[in-house]
């Protein structure tokens, strides 16, 4: 019987393993307050955002991703949006 908080591979993303999960929250846990920082700052430098997404589009957010990245568009100004 699993226990009441225990989450089974069909509620994790499309590719996504309790391994993988598990080597993102090890690598958060165990970063340095520096490398916290300099992975920020470069970010800020990236032609990105961060936003929270629902799980069951992230396969569809994902897909949309690569469709941007096959095309050779230029890059766009680096003005930022609030979310």
């Amino acid at each position: 019987m699993k226990k009441k908080n225990q989450k089974n591979n069909n509620d994790l993303p499309k590719g996504q393993t309790p391994e993988k999960v598990r080597r993102v929250i090890d690598y958060y846990d165990h970063q340095s307050e520096e490398d916290a920082v300099a992975e920020i700052e470069a970010a800020d430098d990236a032609d990105e955002t961060f936003m929270v997404v629902p799980w069951d589009l992230v396969p569809r957010v994902q897909k949309l991703i690569d469709q941007h990245k096959s095309k050779s568009k230029p890059r766009r100004s680096k003005s930022r949006h609030a979310a």
